[in-house]
């Protein structure tokens, strides 16, 4: 009895099946260029394979991926360019669709994928458009089916066209590049735009994150400098959607452009409004650069963009971990603070460690700073980190060394979140440390996908030895006034014991911009310091008292 139900079974699906004429591969229907060809995909099966490095996938666990309830077409075109093969608008269903390279058997393989779809643009219902590059006379595989995190996915029906496509966009491709000086406020559209140039699957930069391996909706500009310099490319709050950028060359080939071109790519700015971009780049005078603007996701719009010569600021000088800043200890009360900033930080992408309080570790680019300490035996610290930049995002946490995040921490997800938009300051205990003297790495880090780099300071208070509070002849006090100062700042010192002076001015960005050796000095102790000649912003005046160093903030009016 159950054998005949099973055959029962199996009957009525064969039934079902044989009601979509071209439900397998092998049954795929010939076709030429049509417009408005009306097909289902109502109780076809799935045919194809998974294409679980496929650029377009349907979820995040790629070993159940694949185009659903396939249907297939065998599509000969009349003409040699691009084929925009579209159920755009014209589907019941959340479809997808591919095309596979001329003689592809049937079932395809994934190395015969040419390109697929799951979204177009800006296609309603989650229905797809794909354009592709044909030579007349071979023939095309085309696969149309639907959208589905887990089997069986969609099914559906609708109408679908295949011919040639012809873009609005004068400079879509890159063999149509627009030749371009350095220019300011300069006004680009991509909406209608194709994908036209490479993908990245194998780069380590930063810029191709968030599951999006290439800059889609890409258009070109040609660029050859009649200088040697820096430059700066930006589309930083002149645009109101998700861009990127990339430069490739110099001196390469539209017709031979490949990943290995990539000399350089940016897709969220540093402190840049809805996802706009910013990146400098040097160039060489007389070599010609290739710049691709296009969106993350196939997003298209307008706006303006800037092409100027300007030198990239200096990073911090504890950029690396190498580098980090060593700090101190502070006795609980202390009115001493550490200053730093993350602006015009980098990071390096092929060894970046995310921050363990990060709730998406897909991509971004992030700009991280690094401190030294030893934590004297306490086995619990208390962290009292300010954002001094209205607005600015810090994630903390700490380091065993340059290589290992440790874990033992016992504050929330191992890492501290100042999130400036909610509040400019937080407090919070770190603990577990090590009973005896241990040297740990604190790091200071802004994701730039969507936060706002700046300046900080903060404390580390803990009991016990350190350097700083080793500075009797301080009695505990150093006074910077008037903060802030139009001409003349003032320092007090009041001093118990003779001891040599020495002070460096740095800007914000770390550059040195005032120096001097004072000598012996005792007592209390006055300094006049005149920062007239400064411009306006924040400073940071860095003490050496017998070698051992405070750092003080001030604002210059």
């Amino acid at each position: 009895m159950k054998t005949l139900y099973t055959l029962l079974i199996i009957g009525l699906s064969l039934h079902l099946h044989s009601q979509v004429a071209n439900d397998m591969c092998a049954d795929a229907i010939p076709i030429g260029e049509v417009q408005d060809l009306d097909f289902t995909t109502i109780g076809a099966t799935t045919d194809g394979p998974l294409h679980i490095d496929s650029p377009c996938p349907s979820n995040t666990e790629p070993e159940i991926d694949s185009i659903y309830n396939d249907v297939w077409y065998l599509y000969t075109p009349t003409f040699s360019g691009n084929a925009l093969f579209s159920t755009c608008g014209t589907a019941d269903f959340d479809t997808k669709i591919a095309a596979y390279v001329p003689g592809s058997a049937c079932p395809p393989t994934d190395e015969d994928l040419l390109s697929c779809n799951e979204d177009g643009t800006t296609c309603a219902e989650s229905t797809s458009e794909l354009i592709f590059e044909v030579t007349a006379g071979e023939s095309y595989l085309l696969r149309l089916g639907g959208y589905g995190e887990l089997p069986p996915g969609l099914e559906g029906q609708g109408t679908f066209s295949v011919g040639e496509f012809i873009s609005t966009v004068a400079n879509d491709f890159c063999n149509q590049a627009i030749e371009i000086d350095l220019v300011t406020n300069f006004g680009f559209d991509s909406f209608g735009a194709i994908t036209d140039g490479p993908s990245h699957e194998d780069s380590q930069e930063a810029c191709f994150g968030f599951n999006d391996l290439t800059i889609q909706a890409d258009i070109w500009y040609s660029f050859t400098p009649d200088f040697t310099g820096s430059v700066l490319w930006s589309t930083c709050g002149t645009v109101f959607f998700d861009t990127r950028l990339g430069v490739y060359g110099p001196d390469v080939a539209c017709a031979d452009l490949t990943s290995d071109d990539l000399y350089g790519c940016n897709d969220d700015g540093p402190g840049c409004p809805d996802f706009s971009s910013s990146m400098f780049f040097e160039v060489e005078e007389g070599r010609t650069y290739l710049l691709r603007l296009g969106g993350f996701g196939g997003e298209t719009g307008s706006g303006t963009f800037n092409l100027t010569r300007e030198d990239a600021p200096d990073p911090p000088a504890n950029d690396f971990c190498e580098n980090a800043i060593p700090i101190d200890l502070l006795e609980p009360g202390s009115t001493l603070s550490v200053e730093g900033t993350t602006t015009a930080a980098t990071f390096n992408p092929a060894e970046f460690i995310f921050p363990p309080c990060l709730t998406n570790m897909n991509g971004g680019e992030f700009a991280e700073v690094w401190y030294s300490f030893n934590n004297n035996g306490n086995e619990e610290l208390q962290l009292n980190f300010l954002g001094l930049t209205p607005n600015s995002s810090f994630f903390i946490d700490i380091w065993e060394d340059c290589t290992t995040p440790t874990d033992t921490l016992t504050f929330i997800d191992n890492c501290v979140l100042l999130d400036g938009e909610l509040a400019p300051a937080i407090t919070d205990t770190l603990g577990l440390f090590a009973d005896t003297p241990t040297d740990y790495i604190m790091r200071v880090t802004t994701r730039l996908t969507d936060d706002i780099p700046g300046d900080f300071s903060f404390q580390l208070i803990g009991e016990g030895p350190s350097n700083v509070n080793d500075l009797d002849m301080l009695n505990g006090h150093v006074h910077l006034f008037p903060n802030p100062v139009t001409s003349v700042v003032n320092l007090n010192f009041p001093l118990n014991r003779s001891t040599h002076l020495m002070y460096t001015i740095t800007d914000a960005l770390g550059q040195t911009m005032m120096q001097e050796n004072i000598g012996k000095i005792a007592g209390n102790h006055s300094q006049q310091i005149d920062i007239d000649q400064l411009g306006s912003g924040l400073y940071f005046i860095n003490i050496s008292l017998n070698d051992q160093p405070l750092t003080l903030r001030f604002i210059k009016e």
